[in-house]
């Protein structure tokens, strides 16, 4: 029975199609990593990923919250096509969709989670944005906002970069710990100057 552990309404299959491709746009290697939250009240849901959304007219049943990953809204889009139906229902429960009649199950399909906007990033932000952000967020909040695997990623980069400086300046005499100083500095200066920038959405 429909409750507060779902959210369902009907949607245009065009404008479903057209919330993906906005979603995916400028996505690049994290598409199969980013997810895609979506807001929906009565009459509208508004689709969202890191740096982009998109607002479509929908008739909801049970309004609410979802989180699930870029490739599953992907999957979804795909086999709603398959209905050849203008309008079509879909049903979001705790690791269920529920496209009309077809179920697509994932774990990572949740209910009640939508980010911070004032603490997003532009779809294509590198590793010094991504990083000055998360220097700013705890741990649950990096989770909350969808940037795990972005954060976890920059900092892989970053790693890699301050060994591979390290070699090339060892006979220089230059340690790591300054190499990294030097990077702790760059991504604090990022991070004051994105902190203004947040406190402005306010």
């Amino acid at each position: 029975m429909a409750g507060l552990s779902t959210v369902e309404f009907v949607i245009r299959l065009s404008e479903l199609r057209k919330a993906k491709k906005h979603l995916f746009f400028n996505c690049g290697e994290f598409k199969d990593t980013d997810c895609a939250d979506l807001l929906v009240s009565s009459c509208a849901a508004t689709f969202r990923a890191v740096g982009t959304e998109f607002e479509a007219p929908v008739n909801a049943s049970h309004p609410g919250l979802v989180r699930m990953p870029l490739r599953t809204l992907k999957e979804l889009v795909q086999v709603a096509g398959t209905f050849r139906k203008p309008e079509l229902k879909l049903r979001f429960e705790l690791g269920k969709v529920q496209v009309e009649k077809f179920i697509l199950r994932h774990p990572d399909v949740t209910l009640g989670i939508f980010p911070n906007q004032k603490l997003d990033l532009p779809a294509d932000a590198g590793v010094v944005d991504t990083l000055a952000l998360a220097s700013l967020l705890s741990p649950e909040q990096i989770l909350d906002q969808g940037l795990r695997e972005r954060v976890e990623t920059a900092q892989r980069y970053a790693s890699g970069a301050i060994s591979d400086a390290e070699e090339a300046l060892r006979e220089l005499g230059i340690r790591r710990t300054r190499i990294q100083k030097l990077v702790d500095a760059h991504i604090e200066e990022k991070a004051e100057k994105l902190t203004s920038v947040i406190q402005g959405r306010g």
